[in-house]
């Protein structure tokens, strides 16, 4: 591969976290080429704004995350929690939220409230 060559330091224990990754992960044939896939990776999340340290972290299946940051690569969102809140926001706002979480809420036999924890309860409980 053509390119600029970079010097960077690792301790031996980083250098040992690496080796250790390459040895469950084959795919990547080599240190310097897991190196810039790692990099891509961190400046492509950073940019969606899945680093930031503070707020919440969320999992979700890869199609969804897909679709989702489509909208965020296509610049109409600035980044993932921007899309996430305007989508939640609107949600709230039209009650969509509150009648989907009520309708999964009522299925679940093991929740059952006492008259106390249903004053505090976020969510309408009939």
């Amino acid at each position: 591969m053509n390119g600029t060559r970079l010097t960077i330091r690792l301790s031996d224990v980083e250098l040992d976290e690496i080796d250790d990754f390459l040895a469950r992960h084959p795919e990547y044939r080599n240190r310097s080429e897991f190196i810039r896939n790692a990099l891509m990776s961190y400046i492509k999340m950073a940019d969606r704004g899945l680093l930031k340290d503070s707020g919440l972290k969320v999992e979700m299946e890869d199609r969804i995350l897909s679709v989702l940051e489509d909208y965020v690569d296509y610049k109409y969102f600035k980044d993932m929690g921007d899309l996430i809140t305007y989508v939640l926001r609107i949600l709230v706002s039209n009650g969509e939220l509150a009648r989907i979480l009520k309708s999964y809420t009522r299925g679940l036999s093991s929740l059952r409230l006492s008259e106390g924890e249903k004053e505090k309860n976020p969510l309408p409980y009939k």
